[in-house]
């Protein structure tokens, strides 16, 4: 790394380089991991009941993103895996970005979700404690002082270059491989193009009930 190169770059490649493998990533993705404070992982069921805050939910074999489903209403797959006791939550939604999901989920936990669409709309979130600490939009990010409790994600706090405004960056600027960079560098777990085609146990809940 060069001086006053980003602490992140050489994961920053490894995420512009999945991007450009999996150009699907770009149409709507959420990357959620919850770090628990004891230590110990939570189990598939603990994970959709904190998703599902109340409302029904099924849990399913593994599968691929492609043979998961079939979808019933707004009953979105969000995969799960582990990185040691670290759960990776992955969905083509949002449901990892709403803040009343994020607070479940962080109760005796840390949370860091990375969510996108096509349409630019974007969220990254950071909740401890059963608390959102803080939700950060790419396009006009503010400065790291505008977020109080930007010091308790200090990996985030030191990514001076991301708190610039959408069109001052340097044209090959990639918010959202710095985004997965910095989850990654934070909580150890890594997305690969391997995990992307493997399969993996999901679970289902309607989002408009989950989001309440």
């Amino acid at each position: 790394m060069n001086p006053g190169e980003p602490p992140t770059t050489g994961l920053r490649e490894h995420y512009r380089q999945l991007r450009s493998s999996h150009p699907w990533l770009d149409e709507a993705t959420c990357w959620t991991v919850v770090v628990p404070d004891s230590g110990h992982a939570f189990n598939l069921d603990e994970i959709a009941a904190r998703l599902g805050g109340g409302a029904p939910y099924q849990l399913h074999e593994p599968a691929s993103f492609q043979a998961a489903g079939p979808v019933s209403g707004d009953a979105y797959p969000v995969f799960v895996d582990w990185c040691g006791s670290a759960a990776m939550l992955w969905e083509m939604d949002y449901l990892g970005s709403v803040p009343s999901v994020l607070q479940r989920l962080s109760q005796g936990a840390r949370v860091y979700s990375a969510w996108w669409n096509v349409n630019l709309h974007n969220r990254l979130s950071f909740a401890a404690g059963g608390e959102l600490i803080l939700a950060v939009d790419a396009i006009f990010p503010g400065d790291p002082e505008d977020y109080p409790g930007i010091d308790q994600w200090p990996e985030l706090q030191a990514m001076t270059d991301f708190f610039v405004d959408f069109e001052e960056r340097d044209e090959d600027y990639d918010w959202i491989a710095a985004w997965l960079a910095v989850i990654d560098q934070t909580t150890g777990a890594r997305l690969t193009g391997d995990w992307l085609e493997q399969a993996h146990p999901y679970m289902t809940v309607s989002l408009s009930d989950a989001a309440r």
